[in-house]
């Protein structure tokens, strides 16, 4: 009877265990968390999308303290880093489960806890990040000097000083670590100290022999004019060598300070060559402005002349020579390059009232102007803008934040930029490499024709496949922006434009509007902003050669999310 009863109660057991397991194979368990947030009971697709919706935009902006200039705002993304959420899903999935001989998986209800999120960092991705962190921080080390004394008598050393760089491997796993925590990372960036080149340990062993370098001034001679370099000036252009042939020449004027001031010293006697320059009209025609040869100084023979006259005994007397210099771009250049005609071009406004904007727009369109794509070549818009930075002259304006709000961010306005390049290369018959459109709708864009770029995350990327080199001409005039493909392609092309599709409705409305505090307002101001319902588009373009046959044909997708009301309220 007891053995009958016994055997009874574990075969309940063994069938109420046989079902929790037969419940819980595929989703997580009791108790299971990641960085803070439930996904008992989901399946590894659910706590995908839970993680997506509720942890990434909680993590996503990484805020840096970086002194006077407020702090940097970058996205994981921009720091090739991202949180694998499958890899995290399916981790959560495992917490608590216990592999049995015969290869059984069975969970127990003690296997609770938090699991940390997954993080992948693409270390190419992350050091072209690391970019802008290192323009807004670094400081360079500062090489030690030689400078003639307050009172003229002997040498004196400037000492050197050590620089700070940015510590990679400690802010990755500080940005790794706040991200485990459910957060996202707002601190200072982690540094590390960068010794100079010249200790001043190196400039004081030169001290006593950079006296007989700066013994008496050296007369530079050209044609019948003279230039007279005093030891006060020569101090400030000569350095320690640290080259192979330091023990030759234990100091030199063979560095870029003394290079420069040599150039500005006889700027009246060199003639810097001009490039041919291609003009683009409105109306779509071209003119090419010619290329001319220039002389400018031999400065390779010059800097060796100055080290051998200063540390020799002689008159101290040099003659200086002109060599010539050719343009990077001559007429014949724009000829054989089949850069006499255009491809295509294309025009955006924006309101010049907006200065900082309108400033990050001419600033992009200057650093891309003229830019060379050769046959084959595939153009990166990050790579031809390089890091949008306060110290590289880019300035705040709004951006669409990670929130999906605009808010104030280095480097406002650069996507019209890509924009508006995106659209003249689609003229032109272009093969897009890359391209995302905006999160958002903006309604004074072609529609699905827009595109966005950010830092170390997403660029604008298009293949010249014609053949022949092609160049980019951009430029600002009043309140437009225009952007001309050079070169003929011989190509024409047709769009089709879909309706829009997968309309979502956003989700605060004017009666219950998303309430932003905004410091750039005025205290008691209060602006709204139209929210905008979320859709989908579809723009299929059709390429076709000079005897129309079609070439390829290709799609592009757009997904813009819902834009909520707003009600912004300076404080």
């Amino acid at each position: 009877m007891w053995a009958a009863t016994a055997a009874l109660i574990l075969l309940v057991v063994a069938a109420g265990f046989l079902t929790l397991q037969l419940v819980v194979r595929e989703r997580i368990g009791d108790g299971v968390t990641v960085a803070g947030l439930e996904l008992q009971g989901q399946t590894v697709a659910s706590a995908r999308e839970a993680l997506a919706r509720d942890l990434l935009p909680r993590v996503s902006a990484v805020q840096l303290q970086t002194g006077s200039d407020g702090p940097l705002t970058l996205t994981l993304a921009q720091l090739g880093m991202s949180v694998d959420t499958t890899a995290t899903a399916r981790a959560a999935l495992a917490r608590g489960r216990h592999r049995l001989p015969l290869g059984l998986d069975v969970w127990l209800p003690s296997g609770g806890g938090d699991v940390a999120p997954t993080v992948r960092v693409n270390a190419a991705a992350y050091q072209q990040g690391l970019e802008a962190v290192r323009a807004a921080v670094d400081v360079p080390a500062r090489n030690a000097g030689l400078e003639i004394a307050a009172e003229g008598d002997g040498v004196t050393v400037v000492p050197s000083k050590d620089g700070t760089t940015t510590d990679a491997v400690a802010l990755a796993r500080a940005i790794q670590a706040s991200v485990v925590r459910g957060k996202a990372y707002a601190g200072p960036v982690p540094m590390k100290a960068v010794p100079p080149r010249v200790s001043t340990a190196d400039a004081e062993a030169r001290a006593g022999l950079a006296a007989r370098y700066l013994a008496r001034p050296v007369t530079l001679r050209y044609r019948e004019r003279i230039v007279v370099l005093s030891p006060k000036e020569m101090a400030g252009m000569l350095s320690v060598n640290t080259g192979a042939d330091a023990d030759t020449y234990p100091l030199t004027f063979r560095n870029e300070h003394a290079a420069a001031r040599l150039h500005e010293l006889f700027s009246w006697a060199e003639t810097p060559p001009v490039n041919a320059r291609i003009h683009v009209y409105p109306e779509g025609g071209i003119t090419v402005t010619p290329s001319k040869a220039g002389e400018v100084l031999d400065m390779e023979v010059l800097l060796e002349d100055l080290d051998d006259a200063a540390l020799g005994g002689g008159l101290r007397s040099i003659f200086v020579a002109l060599k010539p210099a050719m343009p990077e771009l001559t007429s014949g250049d724009v000829e054989t390059m089949g850069l006499a005609s255009l491809g295509a071009q294309f025009v955006t406004y924006f309101d010049p009232r907006n200065i900082t904007r309108a400033g990050n727009i001419a600033l992009a369109a200057k650093l891309v102007d003229e830019s060379v794509i050769a046959p084959g070549e595939t153009f990166s818009l990050n790579a031809a803008m390089g890091p949008r930075t306060i110290n590289r002259g880019f300035d705040y304006a709004p951006v669409i934040a990670a929130d999906g709000v605009l808010r104030q961010g280095v480097g406002g306005g650069i996507c019209q930029y890509a924009t508006t390049l995106f659209n003249a290369v689609l003229l032109a018959g272009l093969p897009i490499v890359e391209r995302e459109a905006h999160s958002l709708y903006i309604s004074h864009y072609p529609i699905g024709r827009d595109a966005t770029v950010a830092w170390g995350a997403i660029d604008f990327k298009f293949k010249n496949d014609t053949g022949k080199a092609l160049m980019i001409r951009s430029w600002v005039e009043g309140d437009h922006l225009t952007v001309a493909i050079v070169g003929k392609t011989g190509r024409a092309v047709t769009f089709k434009t879909g309706a829009f599709y997968d309309i979502r409705k956003p989700a605060h409305g004017k009666s219950d509007p998303r309430v932003i505090y905004d410091a750039d307002l005025g205290p008691g101001v209060v602006r709204w902003e139209r929210g905008i319902d979320g859709h989908s588009v579809s723009v299929e373009r059709t390429v076709r050669d000079a005897q129309g046959e079609v070439l390829f044909s290709d799609t592009f997708v757009s997904h813009y999310e819902p834009l909520d009301w707003v009600k912004r309220v300076g404080t």
